[in-house]
């Protein structure tokens, strides 16, 4: 009975030990250091993950084959040494600033940033695509079917979303180090820009002006929200980023300084010179009305375009 009782003792207790050592190494699967170990064979296979617009993006690898919808996205790639292998240009080259355009030495045009040829950029065979989150709306479908988007809000973008998008190309591109210290140089440069300026105490108005409208840049707009950056009033204060004025309302809003940027040679404005209510606006009057270019201004929307609009200005109203 006793020796009963021993082997009864002796199986209960390799039953125990083996139980505990089944638990224990349930445990172990759910602890952290499993979860450490997923995050780093992630990185180890070489894959990239950004928040963008439209939430989590996932890269297996670096991207090799890259096509930007838009200038700023062409901008953002330049700075990082990033040569994309097709890029929306409206089929104009001439619409990229010189200094974005000498870094694109090798690239395909897709067409038109509004209406992109899809045939064009399937045959190009991407790894990512740079897309608007507005502008690109109607073909992301078939773009998805091509190559991993990257969707990001750069038509309604003011400033300070424009850098935020600066940082998530970077890091998409596997070049986060390099971004980061790119943007630190330009928040320097742009630091010194602003020192330069004799006064900030000024209404300026930039606008895009063509031989039908008057089309004003708000500070909800991307070049309106960066002379704010500097320290400049917004005269218009609409809630649009891109309101269409008339001469008459232009007079009531009374800039101190417009920066005109026109689409051609011949423009509205030729018409409202002709006027007499023209030489009311204190910037006329004042010899303050800058004609600078668009696609420094407005099409390049990035770190380039927004040192170059810095240079004007300070050409312009600088010590």
């Amino acid at each position: 009975m006793k020796r009963l009782n021993s082997f009864t003792a002796l199986i209960l207790l390799l039953l125990l030990v083996t139980a505990c050592g089944q638990t224990g190494s349930n445990n172990q699967a759910e602890t952290p250091a499993a979860n450490t170990g997923t995050e780093t064979s992630k990185s180890a296979d070489g894959s990239i993950t950004v928040e963008d617009a439209t939430g989590t993006v996932t890269l297996t690898k670096r991207p090799e084959r890259i096509i930007t919808m838009e200038f700023s996205f062409a901008d953002a790639l330049a700075t990082l040494g990033v040569q994309p292998v097709g890029a929306a240009d409206d089929d104009d080259p001439a619409l990229f600033m010189d200094e974005v355009k000498s870094k694109l030495t090798n690239y395909t045009s897709v067409g038109s940033r509004y209406e992109p040829n899809i045939e064009v950029i399937s045959s190009l065979q991407p790894d990512l695509i740079i897309v608007d989150l507005v502008k690109h709306k109607e073909v992301m479908e078939q773009l998805k079917g091509i190559a991993p988007l990257l969707v990001l809000d750069d038509y309604q973008a003011d400033y300070e979303q424009m850098l935020k998008n600066y940082m998530i190309i970077a890091k998409a591109v596997g070049k986060k180090a390099e971004g980061q210290k790119r943007l630190e140089e330009h928040e320097a440069k742009i630091a010194d820009a602003k020192s330069k300026l004799q006064s900030t105490d000024l209404k300026v108005l930039p606008a895009v002006v063509n031989p039908k409208g008057f089309f004003a840049h708000s500070d909800h707009a991307y070049t309106g929200s960066f002379l704010a950056k500097l320290g400049f009033t917004d005269p218009v204060k609409d809630e649009n980023s891109y309101p269409q004025l008339t001469l008459e309302q232009l007079v009531e809003t009374n800039p101190q300084v417009l920066f005109l940027m026109p689409t051609e040679k011949e423009t509205i404005v030729n018409q409202w010179e002709a006027n007499s209510l023209w030489n009311k606006i204190d910037a006329v009057a004042n010899k303050k009305v800058f004609t600078v270019e668009r696609r420094d201004w407005s099409l390049a929307r990035g770190l380039i375009g927004s040192e170059k609009m810095a240079s004007d200005i300070v050409n312009s109203l600088g010590k």
